[in-house]
Protein backbone atom coordinates (compact mmCIF):
# COMPACT_ATOMS: atom_id res chain seq x y z
CA UNK A 1 0.00 0.00 0.00
CA UNK A 2 1.38 3.39 -0.99
CA UNK A 3 1.54 5.99 1.76
CA UNK A 4 -0.42 9.17 0.89
CA UNK A 5 1.68 12.27 0.34
CA UNK A 6 0.66 14.91 2.93
CA UNK A 7 2.87 17.69 1.52
CA UNK A 8 1.35 20.88 0.16
CA UNK A 9 1.54 21.28 -3.62
CA UNK A 10 3.69 24.37 -3.18
CA UNK A 11 6.23 22.41 -1.17
CA UNK A 12 6.32 19.49 -3.61
CA UNK A 13 7.16 21.94 -6.41
CA UNK A 14 10.02 23.63 -4.53
CA UNK A 15 13.57 23.00 -5.76
CA UNK A 16 16.09 21.93 -3.11
CA UNK A 17 18.46 24.68 -2.04
CA UNK A 18 21.97 23.88 -3.27
CA UNK A 19 24.00 24.51 -0.14
CA UNK A 20 26.89 22.35 -1.36
CA UNK A 21 29.35 20.36 0.70
CA UNK A 22 31.47 21.61 3.57
CA UNK A 23 35.24 21.73 3.39
CA UNK A 24 35.39 18.89 5.91
CA UNK A 25 33.21 16.73 3.67
CA UNK A 26 35.33 17.50 0.62
CA UNK A 27 38.52 16.79 2.54
CA UNK A 28 37.13 13.49 3.85
CA UNK A 29 36.57 12.37 0.28
CA UNK A 30 40.32 12.76 -0.30
CA UNK A 31 39.70 15.12 -3.19
CA UNK A 32 42.81 17.18 -2.40
CA UNK A 33 45.21 17.43 0.57
CA UNK A 34 44.92 21.24 0.75
CA UNK A 35 41.28 22.06 0.17
CA UNK A 36 39.99 25.67 0.24
CA UNK A 37 36.33 26.63 0.23
CA UNK A 38 35.57 29.63 -1.97
CA UNK A 39 31.99 28.62 -2.69
CA UNK A 40 29.92 30.19 0.09
CA UNK A 41 31.39 33.68 0.62
CA UNK A 42 32.78 33.10 4.10
CA UNK A 43 35.28 35.45 5.72
CA UNK A 44 38.69 33.78 5.15
CA UNK A 45 40.21 35.70 8.06
CA UNK A 46 38.15 33.72 10.54
CA UNK A 47 36.17 35.14 13.47
CA UNK A 48 37.10 38.29 15.34
CA UNK A 49 39.29 37.64 18.40
CA UNK A 50 36.68 39.48 20.44
CA UNK A 51 33.97 37.12 19.21
CA UNK A 52 36.15 34.08 19.91
CA UNK A 53 36.87 35.24 23.44
CA UNK A 54 33.20 35.89 24.14
CA UNK A 55 32.29 32.47 22.75
CA UNK A 56 34.90 30.64 24.82
CA UNK A 57 34.10 32.52 28.01
CA UNK A 58 30.44 31.53 27.87
CA UNK A 59 30.65 28.03 26.39
CA UNK A 60 29.77 26.61 29.80
CA UNK A 61 26.32 28.24 29.49
CA UNK A 62 25.40 26.11 26.47
CA UNK A 63 23.02 24.08 28.65
CA UNK A 64 20.86 27.17 29.18
CA UNK A 65 18.23 28.53 26.81
CA UNK A 66 19.10 31.83 25.11
CA UNK A 67 17.31 35.13 25.54
CA UNK A 68 14.38 34.66 23.15
CA UNK A 69 14.21 38.42 22.51
CA UNK A 70 17.97 38.86 21.89
CA UNK A 71 17.70 41.90 24.13
CA UNK A 72 21.34 42.96 24.48
CA UNK A 73 22.16 42.40 20.82
CA UNK A 74 19.00 44.20 19.71
CA UNK A 75 19.84 47.16 21.93
CA UNK A 76 23.36 47.31 20.53
CA UNK A 77 22.07 47.23 16.95
CA UNK A 78 19.48 49.84 17.84
CA UNK A 79 22.23 52.20 18.97
CA UNK A 80 24.43 51.41 15.95
CA UNK A 81 21.64 51.98 13.43
CA UNK A 82 19.73 54.71 15.25
CA UNK A 83 16.44 52.83 15.10
CA UNK A 84 14.08 51.66 17.85
CA UNK A 85 14.96 48.30 19.36
CA UNK A 86 11.38 47.17 18.67
CA UNK A 87 12.02 47.49 14.91
CA UNK A 88 14.77 44.85 14.97
CA UNK A 89 14.12 41.15 14.44
CA UNK A 90 16.99 38.70 14.95
CA UNK A 91 17.17 35.44 13.07
CA UNK A 92 19.14 32.24 12.58
CA UNK A 93 20.91 33.97 9.71
CA UNK A 94 19.20 36.69 7.67
CA UNK A 95 17.48 34.03 5.54
CA UNK A 96 15.55 33.09 8.68
CA UNK A 97 14.14 36.63 8.72
CA UNK A 98 13.44 36.31 4.99
CA UNK A 99 11.39 33.19 5.73
CA UNK A 100 9.49 35.05 8.46
CA UNK A 101 8.65 37.85 6.03
CA UNK A 102 7.15 35.42 3.55
CA UNK A 103 5.21 33.55 6.23
CA UNK A 104 3.85 36.75 7.75
CA UNK A 105 2.95 38.74 4.66
CA UNK A 106 2.44 36.50 1.61
CA UNK A 107 -0.79 34.82 0.60
CA UNK A 108 -1.35 32.39 -2.22
CA UNK A 109 -1.28 34.22 -5.54
CA UNK A 110 0.46 37.35 -4.22
CA UNK A 111 2.95 38.82 -6.67
CA UNK A 112 6.61 39.06 -5.68
CA UNK A 113 9.24 40.79 -7.79
CA UNK A 114 12.83 39.50 -7.72
CA UNK A 115 15.97 39.81 -9.84
CA UNK A 116 17.32 37.17 -12.22
CA UNK A 117 19.79 35.88 -11.19
CA UNK A 118 19.46 36.33 -7.45
CA UNK A 119 19.77 34.57 -4.10
CA UNK A 120 17.70 31.43 -4.59
CA UNK A 121 15.77 31.73 -1.33
CA UNK A 122 14.11 34.94 -2.51
CA UNK A 123 12.08 32.85 -4.93
CA UNK A 124 11.97 29.63 -2.93
CA UNK A 125 10.45 31.15 0.20
CA UNK A 126 7.91 33.15 -1.82
CA UNK A 127 6.92 30.04 -3.78
CA UNK A 128 6.63 28.14 -0.50
CA UNK A 129 3.73 30.40 0.40
CA UNK A 130 2.08 29.98 -3.00
CA UNK A 131 3.06 33.44 -4.22
CA UNK A 132 3.66 34.22 -7.90
CA UNK A 133 7.32 35.09 -8.42
CA UNK A 134 8.07 37.58 -11.21
CA UNK A 135 11.65 37.99 -12.40
CA UNK A 136 13.46 41.07 -13.71
CA UNK A 137 16.46 39.92 -15.77
CA UNK A 138 19.75 41.74 -15.45
CA UNK A 139 21.35 43.49 -18.39
CA UNK A 140 23.89 41.70 -20.60
CA UNK A 141 26.66 43.43 -18.63
CA UNK A 142 25.10 42.00 -15.45
CA UNK A 143 23.95 45.27 -13.97
CA UNK A 144 20.61 46.33 -12.58
CA UNK A 145 18.68 48.45 -15.09
CA UNK A 146 16.26 50.73 -13.31
CA UNK A 147 13.94 51.13 -16.32
CA UNK A 148 13.33 47.38 -16.44
CA UNK A 149 12.32 47.40 -12.77
CA UNK A 150 10.08 50.42 -13.23
CA UNK A 151 8.36 48.74 -16.18
CA UNK A 152 7.80 45.57 -14.18
CA UNK A 153 6.33 47.50 -11.25
CA UNK A 154 4.06 49.50 -13.56
CA UNK A 155 2.69 46.25 -15.02
CA UNK A 156 1.71 44.98 -11.57
CA UNK A 157 -0.11 47.62 -9.52
CA UNK A 158 -1.10 44.87 -7.08
CA UNK A 159 2.53 43.98 -6.34
CA UNK A 160 2.68 42.59 -2.79
CA UNK A 161 6.44 42.34 -2.23
CA UNK A 162 9.67 43.42 -3.88
CA UNK A 163 12.88 41.60 -2.94
CA UNK A 164 16.19 43.11 -3.97
CA UNK A 165 19.69 42.02 -3.02
CA UNK A 166 21.86 45.14 -2.89
CA UNK A 167 24.69 44.32 -3.52
CA UNK A 168 23.42 41.52 -5.70
CA UNK A 169 24.09 37.90 -4.92
CA UNK A 170 25.51 36.28 -7.09
CA UNK A 171 26.65 39.23 -9.22
CA UNK A 172 27.81 41.94 -6.81
CA UNK A 173 26.24 44.90 -8.63
CA UNK A 174 24.22 47.61 -6.86
CA UNK A 175 21.62 50.27 -7.43
CA UNK A 176 22.98 53.76 -6.84
CA UNK A 177 21.09 56.27 -4.70
CA UNK A 178 19.09 57.83 -7.52
CA UNK A 179 18.00 54.52 -9.01
CA UNK A 180 17.08 53.00 -5.66
CA UNK A 181 15.04 56.08 -4.80
CA UNK A 182 13.17 55.81 -8.11
CA UNK A 183 12.55 52.12 -7.46
CA UNK A 184 11.09 52.83 -4.02
CA UNK A 185 8.93 55.69 -5.27
CA UNK A 186 7.51 53.52 -8.06
CA UNK A 187 6.20 50.83 -5.72
CA UNK A 188 2.53 50.86 -4.72
CA UNK A 189 2.00 52.14 -1.18
CA UNK A 190 1.12 48.67 0.14
CA UNK A 191 4.09 46.85 -1.44
CA UNK A 192 6.44 45.36 1.14
CA UNK A 193 9.95 46.43 0.09
CA UNK A 194 12.64 43.97 1.17
CA UNK A 195 16.26 45.02 0.65
CA UNK A 196 18.72 42.20 1.30
CA UNK A 197 22.01 43.83 2.33
CA UNK A 198 23.95 40.70 3.30
CA UNK A 199 27.08 42.10 1.66
CA UNK A 200 26.62 45.81 2.41
CA UNK A 201 29.77 46.16 4.54
CA UNK A 202 31.95 45.58 1.47
CA UNK A 203 30.11 48.25 -0.52
CA UNK A 204 29.69 50.98 2.09
CA UNK A 205 31.50 54.16 1.13
CA UNK A 206 31.46 53.40 -2.59
CA UNK A 207 29.76 55.97 -4.84
CA UNK A 208 27.59 53.26 -6.41
CA UNK A 209 26.12 52.15 -3.10
CA UNK A 210 23.59 53.81 -0.83
CA UNK A 211 22.41 52.76 2.61
CA UNK A 212 18.83 51.76 1.77
CA UNK A 213 17.66 52.29 5.34
CA UNK A 214 18.13 56.05 4.98
CA UNK A 215 15.92 56.17 1.90
CA UNK A 216 13.28 53.82 3.25
CA UNK A 217 12.88 55.69 6.54
CA UNK A 218 11.78 58.79 4.63
CA UNK A 219 8.79 57.16 2.89
CA UNK A 220 5.50 55.49 3.96
CA UNK A 221 5.70 51.98 2.46
CA UNK A 222 6.27 48.91 4.65
CA UNK A 223 9.87 47.71 4.44
CA UNK A 224 12.52 45.40 5.79
CA UNK A 225 16.30 45.74 5.48
CA UNK A 226 18.13 42.45 6.00
CA UNK A 227 21.72 42.15 7.19
CA UNK A 228 23.89 39.35 8.50
CA UNK A 229 26.88 38.49 10.67
CA UNK A 230 27.79 35.59 8.37
CA UNK A 231 29.89 37.45 5.81
CA UNK A 232 32.06 40.42 6.76
CA UNK A 233 31.63 39.72 10.48
CA UNK A 234 32.92 36.16 10.12
CA UNK A 235 30.22 34.28 12.04
CA UNK A 236 28.69 32.08 9.32
CA UNK A 237 28.85 28.95 11.46
CA UNK A 238 26.92 30.53 14.33
CA UNK A 239 23.98 31.66 12.15
CA UNK A 240 22.89 35.12 13.19
CA UNK A 241 21.35 37.87 11.08
CA UNK A 242 18.67 40.51 11.48
CA UNK A 243 16.02 42.60 9.84
CA UNK A 244 15.20 46.24 10.44
CA UNK A 245 11.46 46.69 9.99
CA UNK A 246 9.58 49.87 9.15
CA UNK A 247 7.91 49.87 12.55
CA UNK A 248 7.35 47.82 15.68
CA UNK A 249 4.01 46.47 14.48
CA UNK A 250 5.55 44.84 11.41
CA UNK A 251 8.34 43.44 13.57
CA UNK A 252 5.75 41.97 15.92
CA UNK A 253 4.16 40.05 13.05
CA UNK A 254 7.51 38.42 12.35
CA UNK A 255 7.95 37.50 16.00
CA UNK A 256 4.60 35.68 15.81
CA UNK A 257 5.83 33.32 13.07
CA UNK A 258 9.37 32.64 14.27
CA UNK A 259 10.50 29.92 16.63
CA UNK A 260 10.92 31.28 20.18
CA UNK A 261 14.65 30.54 20.58
CA UNK A 262 15.80 31.03 17.00
CA UNK A 263 19.20 32.59 17.82
CA UNK A 264 21.39 30.54 20.16
CA UNK A 265 23.02 32.23 23.14
CA UNK A 266 26.61 31.83 21.89
CA UNK A 267 25.69 33.40 18.55
CA UNK A 268 24.15 36.35 20.38
CA UNK A 269 27.27 36.79 22.51
CA UNK A 270 29.67 36.55 19.57
CA UNK A 271 27.65 38.99 17.45
CA UNK A 272 27.52 41.48 20.31
CA UNK A 273 31.29 41.16 20.76
CA UNK A 274 32.18 41.62 17.09
CA UNK A 275 30.17 44.84 16.98
CA UNK A 276 32.58 46.12 19.62
CA UNK A 277 35.59 45.28 17.43
CA UNK A 278 35.41 47.80 14.54
CA UNK A 279 39.06 47.28 13.61
CA UNK A 280 38.28 43.67 12.69
CA UNK A 281 35.54 44.74 10.28
CA UNK A 282 37.71 47.48 8.80
CA UNK A 283 40.65 45.15 8.13
CA UNK A 284 38.33 42.50 6.67
CA UNK A 285 36.72 44.92 4.23
CA UNK A 286 39.99 46.59 3.24
CA UNK A 287 41.78 43.32 2.48
CA UNK A 288 38.82 41.69 0.77
CA UNK A 289 38.07 44.64 -1.49
CA UNK A 290 41.73 44.98 -2.47
CA UNK A 291 42.02 41.28 -3.25
CA UNK A 292 38.75 41.34 -5.20
CA UNK A 293 40.01 44.06 -7.52
CA UNK A 294 43.33 42.28 -8.07
CA UNK A 295 41.71 38.94 -8.86
CA UNK A 296 39.06 40.52 -11.07
CA UNK A 297 41.68 42.33 -13.15
CA UNK A 298 43.87 39.23 -13.47
CA UNK A 299 41.02 36.95 -14.58
CA UNK A 300 39.78 39.61 -17.00
CA UNK A 301 43.26 39.68 -18.55
CA UNK A 302 42.87 35.96 -19.24
CA UNK A 303 39.92 36.76 -21.49
CA UNK A 304 37.02 36.03 -19.16
CA UNK A 305 34.10 38.34 -18.48
CA UNK A 306 34.02 39.22 -14.77
CA UNK A 307 30.95 41.09 -13.57
CA UNK A 308 31.77 44.28 -11.62
CA UNK A 309 31.32 43.49 -7.93
CA UNK A 310 31.14 45.40 -4.65
CA UNK A 311 30.80 42.21 -2.59
CA UNK A 312 33.26 39.54 -1.42
CA UNK A 313 32.94 37.41 -4.55
CA UNK A 314 33.21 37.48 -8.33
CA UNK A 315 30.70 36.22 -10.91
CA UNK A 316 32.63 34.92 -13.90
CA UNK A 317 31.56 33.75 -17.34
CA UNK A 318 33.70 30.64 -17.89
CA UNK A 319 32.32 30.09 -21.43
CA UNK A 320 31.55 26.44 -20.74
CA UNK A 321 29.26 24.50 -18.40
CA UNK A 322 29.78 25.83 -14.89
CA UNK A 323 29.45 22.42 -13.25
CA UNK A 324 32.33 21.11 -15.37
CA UNK A 325 34.58 24.02 -14.39
CA UNK A 326 33.68 23.62 -10.71
CA UNK A 327 34.59 19.93 -10.97
CA UNK A 328 37.97 20.75 -12.54
CA UNK A 329 38.79 23.25 -9.80
CA UNK A 330 37.64 20.83 -7.13
CA UNK A 331 40.24 18.37 -8.37
CA UNK A 332 42.79 21.09 -7.62
CA UNK A 333 41.43 21.60 -4.12
CA UNK A 334 39.37 24.72 -4.86
CA UNK A 335 35.68 24.73 -4.06
CA UNK A 336 33.65 27.29 -6.05
CA UNK A 337 29.94 27.75 -6.76
CA UNK A 338 28.73 26.69 -10.21
CA UNK A 339 25.65 28.74 -11.10
CA UNK A 340 23.06 26.33 -12.52
CA UNK A 341 20.19 28.74 -13.13
CA UNK A 342 18.89 28.74 -16.71
CA UNK A 343 20.68 31.36 -18.80
CA UNK A 344 23.56 31.61 -16.34
CA UNK A 345 24.81 28.03 -16.26
CA UNK A 346 28.11 29.12 -17.81
CA UNK A 347 28.90 31.34 -14.80
CA UNK A 348 30.68 30.49 -11.58
CA UNK A 349 30.77 32.47 -8.36
CA UNK A 350 34.14 32.61 -6.64
CA UNK A 351 34.52 33.94 -3.11
CA UNK A 352 37.48 36.18 -2.35
CA UNK A 353 39.93 34.32 -0.15
CA UNK A 354 43.32 35.03 1.36
CA UNK A 355 45.98 36.32 -1.08
CA UNK A 356 47.59 32.89 -1.46
CA UNK A 357 44.18 31.29 -2.07
CA UNK A 358 43.34 33.82 -4.76
CA UNK A 359 46.64 33.04 -6.49
CA UNK A 360 45.61 29.39 -6.59
CA UNK A 361 42.34 30.40 -8.25
CA UNK A 362 44.19 32.45 -10.83
CA UNK A 363 46.56 29.59 -11.66
CA UNK A 364 43.60 27.23 -11.98
CA UNK A 365 41.89 29.60 -14.43
CA UNK A 366 45.06 29.73 -16.51
CA UNK A 367 44.77 25.97 -16.96
CA UNK A 368 41.13 25.91 -18.07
Amino acid sequence: MTMPNPAREEVIALPPYGAGQTIEQATARNLHPNMINLSVNENPLGPSPAALNAFKAQLHTASCYPDSQCTELSERLSAELNVAREQIVLGNGSEDVLSMLCKAFLNQGDKVLVAKPTFALHGIYANMMGAKVLEVPMQSDLSYRIDDWLDAIACHPDLKMLMLANPSNPVGCTFDANSLQRLIDACPLNTVIVIDEAYCEYAQGHKQFVDSLTLLQAQPRPYAVLRTFSKAYGLAGLRVGYGVMANAQLADYLHRVRTPYNVNRLAQLAAFAVLQDPSYLASTVTQTNSEREKLSAAITELGYFVAPSLANFLFIDVKQPSAHVASLLLQQGIMIKPWLESGFDHFVRVSIGLPEQNLRVLEAFKQL
